[in-house]
């Protein structure tokens, strides 16, 4: 009952939002990092209903249209620490229209190697016909959140060249969810982080949703809301406070060794 009534929604939203259920990245690319440290957050981000993640952990699958992608990429490897919170943030929709999302976000996000098709070919999407070949009927989408997935595009042409349609493939990293259920990080405080060790070089996909299930139910008013995120990401190990006393503590010492070693040195002999 609940995906007959879930896709009633569906396809009732998607009559006026069918861009959104493209895979892309725009607005959501962290950028290229080594291991020296650095920073990066992407704000004015949403996503739509407070369940998409975790409806990718059942066995139907989920809607990757109810997710947002970000994606970065690491040019040696790398610790990355990932950290997505509920925010109040201005999006636009395909048409243009400005609007603001709602707070109240249960975030959650799976980490992937591998990325979605992009331009000059077409977008990913659950509806393309590679993509229901490629998984089991009478599943909502093709996300996955716990494990590897794959989704695929539609036919196209590049300079008058045709394009056959193909899959893009995501091999499952790790994951994290706001909230108190097994396997959550314990703190229902519409913010969740995780930190990967020692990731390998490579192009990475960050696939972001909410984690309240229950939040399917066909009563709920805030079934197609826009729910507001930020996310941030941090590579490269921060250095730790006593790591820069230690420095200076050791500077410091050869400092006063060399003035020793100098001013007990004998004087130099006239020729």
């Amino acid at each position: 009952m609940k995906k007959t009534l879930h896709y009633a929604f569906f396809v009732a939203g998607m009559a006026s939002l069918p861009a959104m259920a493209h895979v892309g990245y725009g607005g959501r690319d962290f950028g290229t990092f080594d291991n020296t440290y650095a920073a990066s957050t992407r704000l004015d981000q949403a996503v739509t209903g407070n369940y998409g993640w975790i409806d990718g952990t059942d066995a139907d699958y989920g809607d990757s249209h109810k997710l947002r992608p970000y994606r970065f990429t690491l040019l040696e490897p790398t610790d990355v620490t990932l950290e997505f919170a509920q925010a109040t943030s201005q999006v636009t929709d395909h048409l243009g229209n400005v609007s603001m999302s709602q707070v109240g976000l249960m975030p959650a996000f799976s980490l992937y190697q591998g990325l979605a098709h992009m331009a000059p070919v077409k977008a990913d999407h659950d509806s393309a016909e590679i993509s229901l070949a490629n998984r089991p009927d009478n599943t909502e989408g093709s996300f996955r959140a716990l494990t590897d997935w794959s989704i695929g595009n539609d036919p196209g042409d590049l300079n008058g060249i045709p394009i056959p349609p193909s899959l893009s493939f995501f091999k499952y990293i790790g994951h994290a969810y706001d909230g108190t259920g097994f396997g959550s990080d314990g703190a229902p405080d519409g913010k969740v982080s995780h930190t990967f060790s020692n990731l390998a070089a490579g192009d990475y996909s960050v696939f972001v949703g909410g984690a309240d299930y229950f939040s399917q139910d066909i009563t709920n008013p805030n079934l197609l809301t826009k729910y507001g995120v930020t996310g941030t990401l941090v590579a490269g190990v921060v250095p730790e406070p006593q790591t820069y006393a230690m420095l200076l503590a050791g500077l410091a010492l050869m400092g006063v060794i060399i003035r020793r070693r100098y001013s007990g040195a004998p004087p130099a002999e006239s020729a």
